[in-house]
């Protein structure tokens, strides 16, 4: 699916010289960075849910550890 991506002359530049650096297009870095970011996104939310169940499951024992 076709989208035009609108940046700022700061951004623009940037984008330029990663995709220079790594000898790929712009929608390839754009690409790259997207899929990253939701991978990164994802793993923060089930390290915090993993927390969660911890702390629910163990809250009695982290209570009397705090004291």
């Amino acid at each position: 699916m076709a989208m035009t991506l609108r940046l700022d002359e700061h951004h623009d530049r940037l984008l330029e010289a990663l995709a220079a650096k790594l000898g790929r297009s712009k929608t390839e870095v754009v690409e790259i960075a997207l899929d990253e970011l939701a991978a990164r996104a994802d793993k923060s939310a089930r390290t915090r849910a993993a927390f969660d169940r911890i702390r629910a499951r163990d809250a009695e024992l982290l209570d009397r550890l705090a004291q």
